[in-house]
């Protein structure tokens, strides 16, 4: 599969940046070490660009290799892991709240915080049941679909609202998302199904600042088969109420940087 690049770049030197950014994407948690044929799949790029990256990311340790033609994440990330989970850390009392609503509904839940274009999971407490909802924390994805992405686009400006629409191909892409953010402001909450996966669906709810700016998206998500009207309407009270308590108790360190 081929990666399209995070950004176009219009000088060799941030075209360079985002092309071993891309590069380091190719590895996860399903995927520790690669080989060099998979990094030239996964991010599209010429063999030979593929290997000066990595000699150039190696001589730091922001990349190692293991074996043979085999790369893998470098010890150097470890001093960076350890500083986001300092700078981005959702609090304990946030947390308890968080497991107090999966305990309640069974569902996974998930708070997201809205980077540039895209929305950003910063804490998850998985559900209870055996085919459960599960997404990558740290991992960016649409502003442009799902019940967080709707709750966070409530709280962007309008020159947001202009980047997102630009990106979406449909001719009443602005429209829709205006009309979205206005209606989902004015409900206090967000209910998808299928948005941005088939078969998925969630309720998500804002977490608010003290003077009432939005900070972040508490969501609780599974398989549609279990949002249920009946269960949908107890959801949404359970995850508002959730959300109003964890802006009472605040984020953690993570609110300094929203």
């Amino acid at each position: 599969m081929t990666l399209p690049s995070v950004a176009a770049a219009a000088d060799g030197g941030v075209r360079s940046v985002t092309r071993a950014f891309d590069l380091l994407r190719a590895f996860d948690g399903e995927h520790r070490v690669r080989s060099l044929r998979e990094l030239v799949e996964f991010t599209g790029l010429p063999k030979s660009t593929v290997v000066r990256l990595l000699s150039t990311l190696s001589n730091p340790g922001i990349i190692a290799s293991p074996g043979e033609s085999t790369y893998s994440i470098g010890p150097a990330f470890l001093r960076w892991v350890k500083l986001a989970e300092a700078m981005w850390e959702v609090g304990a009392e946030a947390r308890q709240v968080m497991t107090a609503l999966r305990d309640e509904c069974g569902e996974t839940v998930n708070i997201y915080i809205r980077q540039d274009l895209h929305r950003i999971c910063v804490a998850q407490v998985e559900g209870t049941t055996t085919v459960r909802s599960v997404v990558r924390v740290g991992e960016p994805y649409p502003m442009t679909g799902g019940a967080a992405a709707r709750v966070l686009l409530g709280g962007c400006p309008d020159t947001v609202l202009d980047a997102l629409s630009e990106q979406d191909t449909r001719v009443d892409a602005e429209e829709d998302l205006r009309t979205g953010a206005a209606s989902t402001r004015e409900a206090g909450f967000a209910i998808t199904h299928g948005d941005r996966e088939l078969g998925a669906s969630a309720v998500a709810a804002p977490i608010t600042s003290a003077d009432g700016r939005l900070l972040a998206a508490l969501s609780m998500s599974g398989p549609t088969s279990r949002f249920t009207a009946d269960r949908v309407t107890q959801y949404v009270d359970a995850v508002t109420k959730a959300a109003r308590q964890i802006s009472a108790v605040g984020l953690g360190t993570v609110e300094a940087f929203l």
